[in-house]
């Protein structure tokens, strides 16, 4: 393999991460926005709910950081010493929105790495030099 075809793979990988990083962002970004609204319409006041969120995205993984609270309110049911099983109003606000956008995030992923993306992301690397 020569020079030339070890660049030109090197820059295919570079676009890939920076696509996938794009991607990550944006959904992360739809995340939040999704739980906003729904906490939002469902009654949670207090700051705590929506300030103690954050998503880290470091080249392909996204991590989010959440308040143990946050996902005890989208859980249906508890157990109980005294009385066992409970159900419970549950606001799903954490792992529908979660798992909803990790399929739409899947799919992104799997059909949006296009020769036109790549054009353009090589373009707007062009653009930053």
């Amino acid at each position: 393999m020569n020079t030339l075809d070890r660049r030109s793979e090197h820059s295919e990988a570079i676009l890939k991460g920076r696509f996938v990083e794009e991607q990550l962002r944006e959904e992360a970004t739809d995340i939040k926005a999704a739980q906003t609204s729904l906490m939002s319409r469902r009654g949670f006041r207090s700051a705590d709910w929506y300030d103690k969120r954050t998503f880290t995205i470091s080249g392909n993984q996204m991590h989010y950081d959440h308040m143990p609270r946050h996902r005890f309110v989208d859980m249906k049911t508890r157990n109980t010493k005294s009385k066992g099983k409970i159900r419970k109003k549950s606001h799903p606000n954490h792992n529908r929105i979660l798992y909803g956008h990790a399929n739409n995030l899947i799919k992104r992923l799997h059909f949006g790495f296009t020769e036109a993306v790549k054009e353009q992301l090589a373009g707007d690397i062009d653009n930053s030099l």
